[in-house]
């Protein structure tokens, strides 16, 4: 199928095909006339690229997964890469309720002190 058709079946634009492929995401074929043609395969292969970016994969990451999926590669090697993500989000979550902690704590202050200057506000201890 054509870049049209398979942007439509994708639900994705034509210029997000094209920078996959740039990128080395998506290998469409040529045909003759130089002319992008695509398979089935491809749709799969965008289903997995949409499925990693909503899952907060980058496309680094998501290279490497179609690496795996290119190749014989085993469920556990997918386990691993999974895990890891799961550590580094693990991670960004706690970074998360510590600022989140951090702000309740300044608005906190701002409330029990409304007529407090800003600057003694973000100098304090909580930001």
């Amino acid at each position: 199928m054509h870049i049209g058709e398979f942007s439509r079946i994708c639900k994705i634009s034509k210029e997000s095909i094209r920078y996959y492929e740039k990128e080395g995401l998506l290998k469409g074929s040529r045909k003759e006339n130089n002319y992008r043609v695509y398979s089935k395969k491809e749709i799969r292969v965008v289903e997995l690229i949409n499925s990693l970016k909503n899952s907060g994969f980058t496309l680094f990451e998501i290279r490497s997964f179609l690496n795996l999926y290119d190749s014989d590669s085993k469920c556990k090697e997918v386990q691993i890469k999974l895990e890891n993500k799961l550590l580094i989000i693990k991670d960004r979550i706690s970074e998360l309720i510590s600022i989140q902690e951090k702000l309740n704590k300044s608005i906190q202050e701002c409330e029990d002190n409304p007529n407090k200057k800003f600057c003694n506000i973000v100098s304090s201890s909580h930001l």
